[in-house]
């Protein structure tokens, strides 16, 4: 069990590790030195601040510089040197040599008992690590700027998927926050459990909150899409961890948690073209609902992780009111300086005055004239006369992350009384193959509970395609889509109508949409091979069919 990261003494420090960045390698002021072992409090006035900036920013190239410098002054003997040289191998993924070092501060009896301890957790991160990633294969993407690490089968999918999102994402954030000096590391797990492994995060976390990718460690880890029974924005979740990683690089371990889900929320949907500053559907709905509930998260609340928040829907709520925050704040910079704005830009711009060794009061003070109190203050005023549109009486339209081993809440619930009955007796209608009654059946329960979300409308629309009755399935499946723009299952029905009335671009569209979420449905490749097929695209055909395969081993 020790390399699974279990034990109470890794989950403790894990946790912090994953929670304080440079914060988590806390050197004694005062240790006692021996005849073999320097002091470390001497070895640290000349070198640990930059030991710990390196950290902060977890650049394993930075530490090795550092280490270079503290090798000139560090006597022998000294457990500064293979701790650092140890943290800096973690960080570069070599997690053989991480141990082979930090057992050197772990093993050593006259090494400071807390840093014996904090070289015990990280040894316990390498190995379960390494055991996850055991297997899994590395691929060069996006001009060899991004190391993906995938397992052979169904993962596979997502890689050339990745390759586009990666190519079209990194030039906007280069150009906002200056170049990735060194490949960065993506890590794909094939399920939740395994994220929790490496990441510090229990599952309880990982299901409350739907935290199911972070940028720690100096890595992008994602949970694989197949691991939720719809999957979910995962294309747009990669490049949100993508901001992270720069703003960790660039800012250091100062930027507070607000600012960083604000910045990362803000920019997650550049490589497609969104708007940063426009808060979507989902986020009005989520707006709407905290304000019926009286719900609102403070600053200080989420600290120092969103994913200790008790539910998704104050975990979308929280994100909501940061992409909110953070974009209202760059609109009011931009507008001090009597300039357009250029989010990216801005941002870039903000991040680097941390590096410079400013605290969240000074840069905003900097860029805003104010400090966190005022602006937190003023801003919440914003908040509260946000126009969430016509989302005041929805309900949150954001699915809630369906896990297929478990989840906090029952989100696969049948329909609530009495559209239950009839949802139920159309189910069995659908697999005796009786669609026209099932249609008349699921139309009942639509017509009782119209707000019970896109798991009816799909089922009506598909048994209305099954009878060829196209139009009358748009009716339903055109504003769900619009009010449920991140359930695939209605991306891949929209799929089915287009190419069910020849209109093979359109069907293609709607199906790159379904991709973006949920990659592993056989339909989106079986749909797609006949939609290139019909347009002459026979490469494009081909590798549809090729996608197909892989997925369809999987038999989710």
């Amino acid at each position: 069990m020790n390399s699974l990261c279990f034990t109470n003494r890794c989950r403790r420090w894990a946790h912090q590790l994953l929670l304080l960045g440079a914060g988590a390698v806390v050197w004694p002021a005062a240790a006692v030195g021996t005849s073999k072992l320097a002091p470390v409090d001497a070895v640290w006035a000349a070198t640990g601040e930059a030991v710990r900036a390196c950290v902060g920013r977890e650049d394993p190239a930075c530490l090795a510089i550092a280490v270079g410098e503290l090798r000139k002054v560090a006597p022998a003997g000294s457990v500064a040197i293979p701790f650092s040289v140890g943290v800096a191998a973690f960080y570069d993924g070599r997690f053989a040599e991480a141990r082979t070092e930090l057992t050197k501060v772990a093993g050593n009896a006259q090494a400071p008992r807390d840093l014996r301890e904090q070289a015990e957790s990280w040894i316990e991160l390498a190995e379960s690590s390494a055991a996850v990633l055991q297997g899994a294969r590395s691929h060069r993407l996006a001009n060899a700027k991004v190391v993906a690490w995938v397992k052979p089968g169904a993962d596979e999918v997502l890689l050339g998927y990745l390759d586009r999102v990666l190519s079209k994402a990194l030039p906007k954030l280069e150009a906002a926050f200056g170049p990735a000096n060194a490949p960065i590391a993506l890590h794909v797990y094939t399920r939740a459990t395994e994220l929790a492994r490496v990441s510090g995060l229990t599952e309880a976390q990982i299901r409350t909150s739907g935290t199911i990718a972070l940028c720690k460690f100096n890595r992008v880890m994602i949970t694989s899409p197949q691991d939720l029974v719809f999957g979910y924005p995962w294309a747009d979740t990669v490049v949100h961890e993508l901001v992270h990683w720069f703003v960790i690089k660039r800012g250091g371990a100062g930027v507070p948690i607000w600012l960083h889900e604000g910045l990362a929320r803000s920019l997650q949907g550049g490589w497609r073209g969104a708007r940063p500053e426009v808060l979507d559907r989902d986020e009005r709905q989520i707006a709407a609902w905290g304000r019926r509930n009286k719900k609102f998260i403070s600053f200080a609340r989420m600290h120092p992780t969103m994913a200790a928040l008790p539910s998704q829907h104050e975990t979308q709520l929280a994100f909501a009111q940061v992409h909110h925050a953070v974009t209202w704040a760059l609109q009011k910079a931009a507008a001090r300086q009597n300039r357009p704005l250029d989010s990216a830009q801005a941002a870039g711009q903000l991040v680097a005055l941390f590096a410079q060794g400013m605290d969240t009061n000074q840069a905003l003070l900097a860029t805003l004239g104010q400090n966190l109190a005022a602006f937190e203050a003023t801003w919440k005023q914003q908040w509260a006369k946000f126009d969430v549109g016509d989302a005041s009486e929805a309900t949150p339209g954001r699915a809630l992350l369906v896990f297929r081993r478990g989840t906090a809440d029952d989100q696969t619930a049948a329909p609530a009384s009495p559209a239950r009955r009839f949802a139920e007796l159309g189910d069995r209608f659908a697999v005796l193959k009786r669609p026209l009654a099932a249609a008349i059946e699921y139309r009942k329960a639509i017509a009782a509970a119209p707000q019970d979300g896109p798991l009816l409308i799909a089922r009506v629309v598909r048994v209305l395609l099954d009878l060829g009755k196209t139009l009358e399935a748009l009716e339903y499946l055109t504003p769900a889509i619009d009010q449920y723009s991140e359930h695939a299952p209605l991306h891949v029905l929209a799929g089915r109508a287009a190419i069910a009335r020849s209109q093979w671009k359109q069907a293609l569209e709607s199906l790159e949409l379904a991709a973006w979420l949920n990659p592993y449905d056989p339909q989106v490749h079986a749909l797609s091979a006949q939609a290139h097929a019909a347009l002459g695209q026979e490469g494009e055909a081909g590798a549809a069919r090729g996608r197909l395969a892989l997925v369809e081993v999987v038999g989710l």
